[in-house]
């Protein structure tokens, strides 16, 4: 659809040019071929599109390729016509650059359709012998192919592996001439202690971990929660009946069977708590500190990292806030630029349309005139050409089809002589191969077949092997079994081991998480006692901070309430001199308002004036502004208007000269087929005499028709 314009101007021109040799009636089929070559042909490739043109008639194509394939002619007639709908880019780079690289292998193509058309491919393959007729298929000969065998390669046998069997030692050491066990002993005595002695100083005086055991207990809790109690238990309602109580199942504990896998877990769950606990052991005797500041460092840190992630994420919504804006007002702009260009191209649009009828206009006018003259050339011709095409292929049928009758009868008779030498041949190797010698069969245990193989050996000796692979065979089963059994015993007796052990790790673990929990009981009570006294104590304090403020409150009352009682005082002593000083007061007072109300409208005077005569320069430059544009627009439209007159003269101007080129093309077309038409009738006489004696009829008849209707009319 999208090159459909292209294709109808070319099968216009097309037509128009090749008129007395091509019928209407193949139109789809060129315009076919017209899209394959235009449009495809390097995608499709040369030897592709070969087919498609052999596969048609040879004189159809060799007019076809004749005229497609004309890059000079197609330059100077159809060019004109596609640059109203492609780029001049377009059309010589990807449609005419295509045809004019694969110009020389069209020639060949068509030099070959003109020869099978005019019959001289006919000709050239009768003289080789076949006069086209494909070559029979003959059954192909029986090749034995011997069997490729193989010898297996020999397996490759390692090394043995060299096992050292010396030992090195390095050199003695020499610090066991400066020490002893005993010094080294006393040494580690003095170093634990003092390890020992320093933590239980750090714990004793530092701020991470104080100890406060000796305080006075707080019964402030337990005391209201007897009397909540006590007030509870006087109060009666309706109450629903609950859920029933579960049954209690404490007396009669869970049987459960252990299996061999479910030991084995166990056992490998307490191998690794003892690695670690091994590790943790070796890590605090090595290296003889506690860990406790370095965990709080730790959660310091990390909670530093958090707060800097949060800053992060605040500054990145931030910036996304920024981006999302500007992303807005580049919105905005484009739509408004998107909406100036509709507007500029739906004016060329319209001119684009007047233009474009204009053109149909001249078109119209133009195939008017060039349908008129081609009317009278149809008349005569195509016939002429049919009749006389058709004469000449039945002239070469006859040739061709002598020749192919000959050629069959000699085809006929060799294949007859070939069939009775087979039979004569088979026949002498059945005669040879029914004649066999005489055999006889001998057979001795104790010989082997003599073929050469690897394995090979006689009856007797197969025997032989055999039973000794049987005993062979029972022997490695017993030790089989034997070997079987003993490691089932072995893991038996490891497995019991292992059973052992666990039900003694249970043991030790129950009474562990016995104390551990008695441990805990007691540490949630003296914690719980810890947090009650300081609840205590922060409620001490806040009393006593409500008390002193409630004193301070109180002292600046009755304060402010002496201050006033002895304002009071001196205003009954002061009497007129008060008043005065009072009065002198207001009308200073008044003064300063009156001078700061002058100021402030001399600023508002000002400050108008500059805003008017602001407002003046901006709207003379306004105006002034709005003027140049006003100018510019009318200097663009004023170009515009002489451009486009300019292109419509240069349009007119080039469809005259295509209008005239075109006349020139079809009266020479003309009178060529004028001449064409005189050299047949000089070739023909006869058949121009028919022609005339038939013309002359028709008039006759005519005029003799048009006199009956005249008379009639009378």
């Amino acid at each position: 659809v999208r090159n459909k314009p292209a294709l109808k101007a070319f099968m216009s021109q097309f037509y128009n040019d090749m008129a007395a040799s091509v019928l209407r009636a193949d139109y789809t089929l060129y315009l076919v071929l017209a899209y394959l070559t235009l449009f495809r042909l390097e995608e499709l490739t040369f030897t592709e599109y070969r087919k498609f043109i052999e596969s048609q008639e040879p004189d159809k194509m060799s007019v076809f390729l004749s005229y497609t394939f004309d890059t000079e002619h197609l330059t100077n007639t159809v060019k004109w016509d596609w640059l109203k709908i492609f780029d001049l880019e377009y059309v010589e780079g990807s449609m005419l650059r295509p045809i004019a690289e694969s110009a020389a292998l069209a020639e060949k193509i068509r030099v070959d359709m003109l020869a099978k058309a005019s019959g001289l491919a006919a000709e050239k393959e009768a003289s080789e012998g076949r006069a086209g007729i494909p070559e029979l298929p003959k059954k192909k000969l029986t090749r034995p192919v011997s069997p490729r065998l193989t010898k297996p390669a020999p397996r490759a046998v390692p090394l043995p592996e060299k096992i050292p069997q010396e030992v090195l030692a390095g050199k003695e050491p020499r610090y066991l001439d400066r020490t002893n066990v005993a010094q080294i002993e006393s040494q580690k005595v003095e170093r634990l202690a003092l390890h020992r002695e320093r933590t239980l100083k750090k714990y004793s005086e530092s701020k991470i971990q104080p100890f406060k055991l000796n305080e006075t207990r707080n019964t402030l809790r337990d005391a209201r929660r007897e009397a909540e109690l006590k007030l509870a238990s006087n109060l009666q309602f309706e109450a629903k009946p609950g859920p029933s109580k579960p049954v209690d199942r404490t007396a009669k504990k869970p049987e459960f069977r252990m299996n061999a896998a479910a030991y084995l877990r166990e056992d490998s769950l307490y191998k690794k708590k003892q690695a670690e606990e091994a590790k943790i052991i070796e890590a605090y005797e090595s290296e003889l500190r506690d860990s406790t500041e370095y965990y709080q460092w730790q959660t310091e840190m990390r909670e530093k990292d958090l707060q800097g992630r949060r800053e992060q994420v605040e500054r990145v919504r931030t910036l996304a806030k920024l981006s999302a804006e500007e992303a807005h007002l580049a919105m905005e702009k484009q739509r408004k630029d998107n909406a100036d260009l509709a507007t500029r191209i739906k004016a060329e649009s319209a001119e684009m349309k007047r233009q474009k009828a204009f053109e149909a206009d001249m078109n119209l006018l133009m195939n008017r005139q060039l349908i008129q003259e081609m009317v009278q050339v149809r008349e005569h011709a195509p016939k002429e050409a049919q009749t006389r095409l058709l004469e000449q292929r039945k002239e070469r049928r006859t040739v061709i089809h002598d020749e192919i009758s000959t050629l069959l009868a000699e085809k006929k008779e060799e294949e007859r002589r070939e069939l009775a030498e087979r039979e004569e041949r088979a026949r002498q190797l059945k005669a040879h191969r029914e004649i066999k010698p005489p055999k006889v069969d001998l057979f001795d245990p104790t010989e082997s077949v003599g073929l050469g193989l690897l394995d090979e050996m006689s009856h007797v000796e197969m025997k032989e092997r055999l039973a000794i692979n049987r005993v062979r065979e029972e022997e490695r089963e017993k030790s089989t079994r034997q070997n079987i059994l003993s490691a089932k015993e072995k893991k038996d007796l490891n497995l019991r081991k292992r059973i052992d052990n666990i039900e003694r790790i249970r043991a030790a673990a129950t009474s562990a998480n016995q104390a551990s929990r008695e441990k805990k009981r007691e540490r949630e009570k003296m914690e719980a006692l810890k947090a009650d006294e300081e609840k205590n104590r922060a409620n001490l304090e806040l009393l006593a901070s409500l008390d002193a403020r409630r004193e301070a409150t109180v002292a600046q009352r009755q304060a402010l309430a002496d201050e006033e009682e002895r304002r009071q005082a001196a205003m009954a002593f002061g009497g007129q001199g008060g008043h005065a000083s009072e009065e002198k007061l207001h009308q200073g007072l008044l003064l300063g308002a009156e001078r700061e109300m002058g100021l402030r409208q001399g600023e508002a005077q000002k400050t108008s004036k500059i805003y008017e005569e602001t407002k003046k320069k901006g709207l003379e430059m306004k105006e002034a502004q709005a003027k140049r544009t006003a100018a510019s627009q009318r200097r663009f439209f004023a170009s515009q208007a002489e451009e486009v007159n300019r292109k419509r003269e240069e349009l007119a101007r080039k469809h005259k000269e295509d209008a005239a080129s075109k006349k020139e093309a079809f009266l020479a077309q003309r009178e060529k087929h004028k001449a064409i038409k005189e050299k047949i009738v000089g070739l023909n006489p006869y058949a121009q005499s028919l022609n005339e004696a038939s013309k002359t009829k028709r008039d006759k008849q005519r005029l003799a028709q048009s006199q009956q209707v005249n008379q009639g009319n009378i």
